[in-house]
């Protein structure tokens, strides 16, 4: 399903100081309704969805990443896709926990999240190969558990930050966020002025609730930086289920396990990304099984 203002945009100045904002308010609200997700699960699933797209890679190597946060805390595992360098899609194991603010005010995702356990990225490449690497968590609050799984495990030092904000309503009034990353060469001038200009714009959730396009970031990121923009594209939240690959699924099963089936009036599956439902009659799958046999 398109949402018509979630994007991602990649810029750079002098080739050696890479950024990347990512707008994610309507995939946010997507995966809130699909879910029926708490505040403190929507923000975790929010920021992790947006930094899966912001880790998805260089847009013309339409690179797919995983995202797996396992830290013991009470959400579960948050897991988040970007396929396509485009398409997000994501869930968390329990979706409905409360927990109270912290003193600040803010979400405590650290705690949901949990601080005991790591962080798994899967990347995909069109050559078909795939590797997954982990870091531990640091902190559960998702942006600076993937900026030290960056630096330790792709050794690329990076400033990430991600957001999200949870109107009253439950509604996501912003979502959000960007990376910075230094290349070999970068100056070290350089980088100590775009932290300091990172330092000045304060809250990321506060900057996308009051500029919801987020046009200007880069410019408050680089500075007087001389900086041009590589590329756009939208984002959008995409579910790969259909019913053909639950049949898939059904078929790849034991003998044991389909004669088991046989015995039950109907089977049920629902997707864990995006909570769709699908029902196969018991006629159905005899039909199934046959075409499988023949």
């Amino acid at each position: 399903m398109a949402t018509t203002n979630d994007k991602i945009i990649h810029y750079t100045a002098d080739e050696l100081i890479r950024v990347s904002v990512a707008v994610t308010r309507g995939i946010t609200q997507k995966a809130r309704e699909c879910h029926n997700l708490s505040p403190v699960a929507a923000a975790a699933l929010g920021r992790t969805m947006t930094g899966a797209a912001l880790l998805a890679g260089d847009y013309k190597s339409h690179e797919g990443v995983s995202l797996r946060f396992s830290g013991g805390g009470p959400l579960g595992v948050v897991h988040a896709d970007c396929f396509d360098s485009q398409y997000l899609r994501g869930y968390v194991d329990n979706p409905i926990v409360d927990l109270p603010l912290k003193e600040n005010g803010k979400l405590d995702v650290g705690t949901a999240v949990g601080r005991d356990g790591q962080v798994s990225v899967t990347r995909f490449t069109p050559q078909e190969m795939t590797y997954t690497s982990q870091s531990d968590i640091v902190s559960g609050e998702i942006a600076e558990d993937l900026a030290y799984y960056l630096l330790t495990s792709e050794q690329v030092p990076s400033t990430i930050s991600l957001g999200v904000l949870v109107d009253r309503d439950y509604s996501i009034a912003a979502s959000g966020g960007f990376l910075v990353q230094a290349l070999p060469g970068a100056k070290d001038e350089d980088l100590v002025r775009v932290e300091k200009n990172i330092a000045a714009i304060g809250p990321i959730t506060s900057y996308l609730h009051e500029h919801q396009d987020a046009e200007e970031l880069a410019s408050l990121i680089y500075g007087d930086m001389h900086f041009h923009e590589l590329y756009r594209m939208p984002l959008s939240w995409r579910c790969t289920c259909s019913k053909e690959r639950i049949e898939n699924v059904l078929l790849s099963l034991q003998e044991a396990d389909k004669a088991e089936l046989l015995n039950d009036p109907q089977v049920e599956m629902t997707c864990h990304y995006c909570n769709s439902k699908y029902v196969i009659s018991h006629d159905e799958l005899v039909e199934l099984f046959k075409k499988k046999e023949k």
